[in-house]
């Protein structure tokens, strides 16, 4: 029998995004977090170029707002944008306040990066781990909240409702076995789904959770099929990809193929500072164009003292491997990155279920459109998660009971090792930077293939990766499906189908 446990909000997620909900949040009420590893454990660590904000001398919000909705190619939210520009300075200072240290110039001013499709210099960092640094200042700052409880290896299996409103989480805690947690609001900032992929910069966590439970109340989910591949990941055959920051190109760095042509200038008259998708599809482009594996970015043109100085936790990873910035060409990659659909939001991270809340990664705000900004993303984690811990502070009193008519069974992990790799495979093959309609059709055939195998195999001891894995094939439901129903190119989806025919 489940025990359980009664607070006012409940979080599920230990990203930026929950635990700034659960900073602005304690001010209200108790605040429970769940998180299915370590409380540090999320996409956040490994962000490392920055956080977007106009807080430069020549620089305004009015700017930052431009180039976001240039870059979310005429799908963003204007409402949800300007929130998020208008707001960023402050997010900064509330960031600082807490604890993080960022990096300043001489003049004492923070020290700001460029990335490709902004117009100035407005990344605030700290070398290159930023997402690090803004991680370690947050669960500090949560250690340090008297009213916040943090559930470590907590897996969230269900939402519970009643009459109608989100009301709880049913969830399996390594050290206690299986509770519910009933309370006045339940946030999801679970982060994202990378993990559908063969390659990704996400870590092991990204796997649909928030996608899985929202599904099963019926929460709108919108803009899956806006998957982001980053342009510049390590390419080596026996690592799993590593991020190099698009701060390098930010820098001056430049991207060549193997026979040494500097080959933006044959795709778009930004370079290598084009928005992401637009480098990520070159970079294809040139790979099949020449029948290589890899391109290469070139930083042997940069002082070697600037390489060191900025980007310190890539300088030593790729001297682990013999790289060194200064002298070799880097070979990369694209790999998935960011998930810019998600569970529909208000600007103050409500969903279309009462009580349940969603923000970061896992929500659809508006604020991307179709692609996402460079450094936004840190933003609107910040941003949206503490318009919803101060909106939260009107929720009703906690129910007393809660239930859920859907339970997904655990299945023996070697089979969900063996589907998730199948998935994998799906999607990179068919669901990738570019797209066709026949390989659209064969990957909704097979995502519903190994969902019905899923459910015809039978029930074994309770497992995360199974669960994790079923929450994966919804989430890449929804990517396949918006991807079919898109009907133009635009942003990061890409149809080879639907280029302009000739007349």
């Amino acid at each position: 029998m489940s025990e359980y446990q009664t607070c006012d909000f409940l979080v599920v997620g230990s990203g930026l995004a929950g635990l700034a909900f659960a900073l602005t949040a304690a001010e209200y009420g108790s605040v429970i977090v769940l998180t299915k590893g370590e409380v540090q454990e999320s996409n956040t660590s490994y962000a490392q170029g920055g956080i977007a904000a106009a807080v430069g001398e020549a620089d305004s919000w009015k700017l930052h707002e431009e180039d976001t909705l240039v870059a979310g190619a005429g799908l963003c939210d204007p409402k949800a944008v300007r929130a998020l520009v208008q707001n960023a300075p402050s997010a900064i200072q509330w960031l600082i306040s807490i604890g993080a240290k960022f990096d300043f110039g001489e003049d004492g001013m923070l020290a700001l990066g460029r990335e490709g499709g902004h117009g100035m210099h407005r990344i605030v960092h700290h070398a290159d781990k930023t997402g690090w640094e803004i991680e370690r200042a947050v669960v500090a700052a949560v250690k340090r909240e008297p009213r916040i409880t943090v559930f470590d290896h907590s897996f969230a299996t269900r939402l519970l409702t009643h009459e109608g409103r989100c009301v709880g989480v049913e969830a399996k805690i390594d050290t206690l076995g299986s509770r519910y947690f009933l309370g006045r609001a339940v946030m999801l900032a679970t982060g994202g789904c990378g993990r559908m992929y063969q390659h990704t910069t996400n870590p092991a966590v990204a796997t649909a959770d928030g996608i899985g439970l929202a599904a099963q109340v019926g929460a709108k989910i919108a803009n899956m099929e806006f998957m982001q591949f980053h342009p510049t990941t390590l390419y080596h055959p026996q690592m799993r990809s590593f991020l190099i920051t698009e701060a390098v190109r930010g820098a001056g760095g430049t991207l060549r193929n193997h026979l040494g042509r500097r080959f933006m200038y044959d795709y778009d008259e930004r370079l290598e500072l084009a928005p992401r998708d637009i480098v990520a599809r070159a970079i294809d482009a040139e790979m099949k164009r020449l029948g290589t594996w890899c391109v290469y970015l070139d930083t042997t043109h940069l002082k070697p003292e600037l390489l060191k100085h900025e980007f310190p936790t890539i300088y030593e990873k790729l001297l682990s491997i013999d790289i060194e910035m200064e002298k070799d060409w880097i070979p990369i990659v694209p790999a998935q990155h960011y998930s810019c659909g998600g569970i529909v939001t208000d600007l103050q991270g409500r969903t279309n279920i009462p009580g349940l809340y969603a923000a970061g990664e896992v929500a659809s705000t508006g604020v991307h459109g179709a692609n996402r900004l460079a450094s936004n993303s840190l933003l609107e984690a910040l941003v949206f998660a503490k318009a919803a811990g101060e909106a939260v502070g009107s929720e009703p009193e906690a129910a007393r009971e809660g239930s859920s008519d859907t339970k997904v069974k655990p299945i023996h992990e070697a089979e969900s090792v063996r589907l998730r790799r199948t998935l994998g495979r799906l999607m990179t093959a068919n669901v990738g930077i570019v797209r066709t309609n026949a390989g659209l059709a064969e990957a909704k055939a097979g995502v519903q293939q190994l969902l019905k195998e899923y459910e015809s195999l039978p029930e074994a001891a309770f497992s995360r990766h199974p669960l994790e894995t079923h929450n994966l094939l919804l989430g890449a439901q929804y990517v396949v499906e918006g991807a079919i129903a898109r009907k133009a190119n635009v942003g990061l989806h890409y149809n080879k189908d639907l280029e302009a025919k000739p007349n």
